[in-house]
């Protein structure tokens, strides 16, 4: 394993407002308004040499460690005050981490390009699984079965003897059998049904133990290209959205591409969609979260409820929004956030917010100021 602690120096108000402004380099000055801390920290750093733009953050772990990932270039584990980066010549089952969590147990568990490992914080191990898998999400669920999605192969169920396949013959009920069996992201409500999204047309799934129930937008989704697949004709395309103004129903989802999910404390599920916002369902009609809310934003990557029962949304282009029910506060490179693309996020048990985002950047925020833990390098 790498470990490594990298010092930032203290640069001049002036370069880095050049930098800054220009997207190009890590910031670490400090303005009167500006929200950025010249605190001297760490920083997660490539060791593979490999160009993957995005930092993926993954889980807090029951010792409040922190892990990260960056496609081709392993795992990352942050103790508060450094970060261990882990490859494959640590054991790793490959370089490409697409989830990581940890089990009942205390295992962590890390899908890869090649399957699942397992680390007991001595040593890697392969989890019984086809390591011909490459696995994009996963999930325990309350009776500790493992739920993981493999890259358009629909979803597996392991219980630790038997492994099931679902959503592998999924039909689309406009397309018929294309891609869209490329689930990002699972989750099990209260209720205990299991929540599967698709992050390629497919729109959600929820199981409740013996049937498969699919959300997908109304036709008229279709037909005006929201889908933005009738590309072959982009005239004719764009003469359908101008003909049929789509206006989503409360009786629909209004996406169907759904990068993330999670369950409010209510019981209410929201989900992050690639160009209409947010969406939340009540178990019975969909709600559109956006411009009358103050939430002015198009595609959402991840959502987060804190502990006052507020909301952290990021987002593909617009940073990240904080939406109290009432009102909504944004952040952006401007107030210190390293770039506005920003792909996931998560608490630390300080209740510090930590935000993954586009261009290899990775910030945290402790409710004052952004630090950037970094080399950003767009």
């Amino acid at each position: 394993m790498t470990r490594y602690k990298i010092k930032i120096p203290i640069i001049s108000f002036l370069l880095l407002s050049i930098l800054f402004t220009a997207c190009n380099g890590q910031n670490s000055g400090n303005t009167a308004n500006s929200g950025y801390n010249t605190e001297q920290h760490p920083t997660i750093v490539r060791t593979q040499g490999r160009q993957c733009e995005n930092v993926t953050c993954q889980l807090v772990d029951k010792n409040g460690n922190l892990w990260f990932s960056i496609r081709g270039e392993g795992a990352y584990c942050y103790d508060g005050k450094s970060f261990t980066n882990f490859t494959t010549k640590d054991g790793l089952c490959s370089n490409e981490v697409g989830s990581i969590i940890q089990n009942r147990a205390g295992t962590i568990l890390l899908g890869t390009g090649n399957g699942i490992c397992m680390y007991d914080g001595t040593e890697f191990t392969n989890y019984p699984v086809p390591d011909t898998l490459s696995i994009t999400c996963m999930f325990e669920d309350n009776n500790g079965n493992l739920w993981f999605g493999a890259m358009n192969k629909g979803v597996y169920r392991y219980d630790g003897i038997n492994l099931t396949h679902f959503l592998y013959n999924y039909q689309h009920p406009f397309f018929g059998d294309k891609h869209e069996k490329y689930i990002s992201d699972i989750l099990q409500d209260q209720q205990g049904n299991m929540w599967f999204s698709s992050w390629n047309g497919g729109g959600v799934w929820r199981y409740d133990g013996k049937n498969l129930k699919n959300f997908v937008p109304s036709s008229d989704y279709y037909k005006t290209n929201q889908d933005k697949r009738n590309l072959s004709n982009p005239q004719m395309a764009f003469e359908q959205s101008l003909s049929i103004p789509y206006s989503p129903s409360q009786e629909y989802i209004t996406d169907d591409m759904i990068f993330s999910m999670t369950e409010d404390h209510k019981g209410n599920i929201w989900f992050a969609t690639r160009d209409h916002g947010i969406c939340t369902y009540d178990g019975i009609t969909f709600t559109t979260i956006g411009k009358n809310e103050g939430l002015d934003i198009s595609g959402a990557t991840a959502i987060l409820q804190d502990d006052t029962s507020g909301f952290w949304i990021t987002t593909f282009d617009s940073g990240v929004w904080y939406y109290d029910g009432a009102t909504c506060t944004h952040f952006t490179e401007s107030n210190g956030l390293v770039n506005n693309a920003v792909m996931s996020l998560l608490k630390d048990k300080d209740g510090n917010m930590w935000f993954g985002t586009k261009w290899f950047g990775l910030s945290r925020y402790d409710g004052k100021t952004f630090t950037t833990f970094s080399k950003y390098d767009h």
